[in-house]
């Protein structure tokens, strides 16, 4: 089962993926409180992070020390979080937010009886990743892929090019999946591949 909750002013998507009777948490972004509601009873398996901006990350250390979890996370990212202007916290939240001891993460991870593929998608920022979990044929797409865009490159860490490169892998993925982006509605792969201005080429 997966729950989206759009959290934060700027309206970021955190996603409680769950089996059984345990859970994952990707990108809490902000309101520690009302994520800790919203997951109940079920038992946090650990947190993963699709990248390293304050709105994905700003509830993170709240949570790992309410449920006592881990927190993972691609190499680069894990360095932006160790980095107030790359992570966005001054400019986002106003104080200097970090987060350390996080696991390093690269082709994909097991967390309870789920199990989660990992795409390294870096352009929207170092370290960007997909998650595709195939029990759900869900495909957590961060700030990389939104329904009818991409991410912005403006950002420290930002690149155009990797970008590019991390679209033309998302196109050229051989298989079709619901996407679950960092913000806005929810799509499918095959839709963004024929609908999508930066899917076309």
């Amino acid at each position: 089962m997966i729950k989206r909750l759009v959290l934060g002013p700027i309206q970021e998507n955190c996603y409680i993926v769950s089996c059984n009777e345990s859970c994952v948490i990707i990108d809490p972004g902000d309101e520690p409180k009302h994520i800790i509601e919203e997951v109940g009873q079920l038992y946090v398996k650990g947190i993963l992070l699709t990248h390293g901006h304050y709105d994905h990350i700003g509830a993170v250390n709240a949570l790992r020390d309410y449920y006592n979890t881990k927190v993972y996370a691609t190499k680069d990212t894990s360095d932006m979080l160790l980095n107030w202007d790359e992570n966005l916290s001054v400019m986002l939240g106003g104080e200097k937010y970090i987060v350390d001891d996080v696991e390093i993460i690269t082709d994909g991870i097991k967390l309870g009886d789920m199990y989660f593929k990992i795409y390294e998608t870096p352009g929207h920022a170092k370290g960007s990743c997909l998650y595709y979990y195939e029990e759900e044929n869900a495909l957590f797409t961060g700030d990389t892929l939104f329904k009818g865009g991409c991410g912005r490159i403006d950002f420290p860490t930002g690149d155009k090019f990797s970008l590019l490169k991390s679209l033309y892998h998302i196109k050229h993925l051989e298989f079709d999946a619901d996407v679950y982006p960092g913000h806005g509605p929810q799509s499918k792969l095959s839709f963004e591949k024929k609908n999508n201005p930066y899917l076309l080429f």
